[in-house]
């Protein structure tokens, strides 16, 4: 695809992001920078851990026991401001479900097509003052809807493979979107590139500001680490980014730039990440992950993570007649291989203070501040269900 002519464009010569003016769509050349930058602070979390302290889990509301409103295995999983429940799917991308607060009614909305109100691949939806923010991965576009679901607006977005992992709506009406782009203003100086980025800065229009959390190439087009990140909007105006394979948090500045402070976590538990691109051998264990965060009313972070359980082993699946794991055959990890770890950090101090397996079988959502869902595998009909989840005991200390 070529790129329209750049006008009246500015680039931001720091390390490790660069900004941007002028009705562009995508990305442009700037001069290569060293793969990482520092931030102005670097916090290693430390444990102290609250004695009194426990993650209280609650059922609530069950989501498709009708038998109809959950049509499959969900992307995305979002709890409103006003108690209901926001669900797109893997398998039904051209609409989302939206869910009142009991559980007990639901609307679906959107249509397969080009036009308004119509996707082709819906992969978020989030809340922002009053509005809906929807991202169709297909179409690479925004649709802004009222609370009744009136299309407001729509915005182009300049993504190649639109391949990320979170969205986060911004104070201001901008969109921060995960998803791994190159340097370059086209395609044959993308392909050469060195270097990209991971999370890039929308404005309303859906024109780039800023590119930001640059990270290394290996080979043309495919970065040499995970790009998926975890975004989440904090009450002071920053962003907060979780990487998915190390322990890592980076608070950045989403209107200039800046990489403000990097919170990591050193633990044998979630070590350095391993080569995400090389077949895994059979005595490997399944990998860890930062699934989710979430940031509640005191501004502490609720880091979700899963990672193997201590007989892991035990819970090898042979995939074929004569599949054996011990001689490299296929096999996957089932059931009871991986438990759901919390850790709730309070940032201000670089304090985690506690850390917590969660008993839940399936794999969780976290989402929102204070609750989670879970697909009920056992079900003959597919339905999630919700839990409130609350950190008890803290003030006793």
């Amino acid at each position: 695809m070529e790129l329209p002519e750049l006008m009246d464009h500015t680039v931001d010569r720091r390390p490790g992001m660069y900004r941007l003016a002028g009705p562009m769509l995508l990305l442009v050349l700037a001069p290569l920078a060293p793969p990482s930058v520092a931030a102005q602070e670097v916090t290693v979390l430390t444990e102290a851990l609250c004695d009194t302290c426990s993650i209280e889990v609650t059922p609530d509301v069950v989501l498709g026991t009708d038998g109809e409103s959950v049509v499959g295995i969900a992307w995305d999983i979002q709890r409103l401001e006003d108690g209901r429940f926001v669900m797109a799917f893997q398998d039904v991308t051209h609409e989302f479900t939206v869910f009142s607060a009991d559980g007990s009614d639901y609307r679906r909305v959107g249509r397969e097509g080009e036009g308004p109100g119509e996707y082709a691949h819906v992969f978020f939806v989030r809340e922002e003052g009053g509005q809906f923010h929807v991202f169709d991965r297909r179409r690479r576009r925004l649709t802004v809807l009222d609370q009744g679901f009136d299309v407001v607006r729509t915005a182009s977005v300049g993504c190649g493979g639109c391949n990320g992992d979170d969205m986060a709506v911004l104070p201001d009406g901008s969109v921060a979107l995960n998803y791994f782009e190159p340097r370059g203003d086209d395609r044959d100086q993308r392909s050469t590139a060195k270097s990209g980025f991971a999370v890039h800065i929308l404005a309303e229009d859906g024109r780039l500001r800023l590119a930001l959390d640059e990270i290394p190439i290996e080979r043309p087009f495919v970065p040499a680490e995970d790009h998926s990140r975890w975004l989440e909007a904090a009450p002071d105006g920053s962003l907060l980014v979780a990487q998915r394979r190390r322990y890592r948090i980076d608070r950045w500045d989403p209107d200039t730039g800046e990489l403000l402070q990097t919170f990591v976590r050193e633990v044998d538990w979630f070590p350095e990440p391993e080569r995400t691109n090389l077949p895994r051998e059979p005595g490997q264990p399944p990998g860890r992950a930062i699934l989710e965060v979430r940031q509640d009313e005191q501004e502490r972070l609720w880091v979700h993570i899963t990672r193997p359980t201590a007989d892991w082993r035990d819970h090898v699946v042979r995939t074929g007649r004569d599949a054996s794991p011990e001689r490299g055959g296929g096999f996957r990890f089932g059931p009871g291989a991986w438990e759901t770890l919390i850790e709730v950090v309070d940032l201000k101090s670089g304090r985690i203070v506690l850390s917590q397996v969660l008993g839940l079988a399936g794999r969780p959502f976290l989402i929102a501040p204070g609750w989670l869902a879970v697909y009920d595998e056992e079900s003959i009909m597919p339905r999630y269900r919700t839990y409130r989840v609350r950190l008890v005991g803290l003030d006793r200390r």
